[in-house]
């Protein structure tokens, strides 16, 4: 390989690409935007109580108090074990857990078994949902008689998850594949059109070098632009448990999907009025159904079903699960094994798709 050459194709796609504002502000800017909006408003505040629930008395009585909570729109309910929703506490990811012990009985005054974990970093939530929990016990419990608060609450240290710590790894997932659909697409189409890519076959290059040179380019203008979303995340108070290193690897995994699909979309496309539908209709659904902006925990069972099979699911979920809770490649191992599929088949895609004129 003639580095030399490799090199110049290679500053000069970068210089292409800055050169090109569109694609800059689409790109860049506009993730950067909403990330700031977002942000600043604070969109997506705690509206209800992240209550998990753990029924271990499986009784009448027990599944009854479950359905009243459940039924409640100020909690946010997540059931499950013991060990598993304290975890989730001390991760921030729970305001309160309620421990319905194996003894619980609303027959008997003051209803023992119960017990309330809340989450020391997240002081005002927790002492709403102490008030809430206590109000729906005392109702059901009423003329108990045995006065004071009925749900005690011990208090365990945990992490303040904010919507911020949500909100940066879908925007840099959001920003990974604007990136690699848009600038790719849009790029080629026009190169394409202008007969820039016919008059290449003309000059000693290999236009194997010059496709190197533009999958590296936008491959280094990721990172740098992945560094920067997390740079402005911490000024806006995301907590970065993770790695940066393996959070930078899974961007650069996820950006080769959709290099590819943004190459076969300029391989297909005749001009820019044919590219940009086409790259809409891969890059819309997903923005909204692959858990950008909010959880898809509020979808109907069979849309998150679908949708856990969207590359940008995969690419999101690998990395708030490195960015929130500091987990290895092990623990992502099934994301990256979806999105080492779809790279697969993005690259087929380019390949049976791609035509230089």
């Amino acid at each position: 390989m003639r580095w030399t050459v490799y090199w110049s194709l290679l500053v000069a796609c970068v210089k292409m690409f800055v050169r090109n504002r569109a694609a800059l502000f689409f790109s860049l800017v506009v993730p950067l935007l909403i990330m700031l909006i977002f942000g600043v408003l604070k969109f997506g505040g705690a509206a209800s109580v992240a209550l998990g629930l753990v029924d271990e008395a499986g009784n009448a009585d027990s599944q009854a108090l479950v359905s009243v909570l459940k039924a409640n729109p100020a909690f946010d309910i997540h059931q499950g074990i013991r060990d598993e929703e304290l975890g989730e506490l001390k991760s921030g990811h729970r305001d309160l857990v309620l421990v319905i012990g194996s003894t619980y009985d609303r027959q008997h005054p003051g209803a023992p078994g119960l017990i309330a974990y809340s989450n020391a970093a997240r002081p005002e939530q927790a002492q709403l949902g102490g008030l809430l929990l206590n109000a729906v016990v005392g109702q059901m419990l009423a003329g108990d008689g045995s006065g004071g608060a009925l749900v005690p609450v011990q208090q365990l240290a945990g992490r303040d998850y904010g919507y911020i710590d949500f909100l940066v790894p879908g925007i840099v997932g959001l920003t990974v594949m604007q990136l690699g659909l848009f600038s790719v697409s849009f790029g080629f189409v026009h190169l394409k059109r202008t007969g820039a890519l016919r008059r290449l076959f003309a000059t000693p290059t290999s236009p194997a070098y010059f496709l190197a040179a533009q999958v590296t380019s936008r491959l280094l203008i990721t990172l740098a632009q992945v560094l920067v979303l997390l740079g402005v995340g911490l000024w806006f108070g995301l907590h970065l448990v993770g790695s940066v290193a393996l959070l930078l690897g899974v961007a650069v995994l996820g950006s080769t999907i959709f290099l590819g699909l943004g190459f076969g979309i300029a391989g297909w496309a005749k001009n820019e009025d044919q590219a940009a539908p086409v790259a809409n209709l891969v890059s819309l659904p997903m923005t909204f159904l692959s858990g950008v902006f909010f959880s898809r925990d509020a979808m109907p069972d069979i849309l998150r079903t679908v949708t856990d099979y969207l590359p940008l699911t995969y690419l999101n979920d690998a990395l708030r699960r490195i960015t929130n809770d500091g987990v290895g490649v092990t623990q992502i191992g099934g994301d990256l094994l979806g999105m080492g599929v779809w790279a697969a088949i993005a690259f087929t895609v380019a390949v049976l798709l791609f035509r230089w004129e």
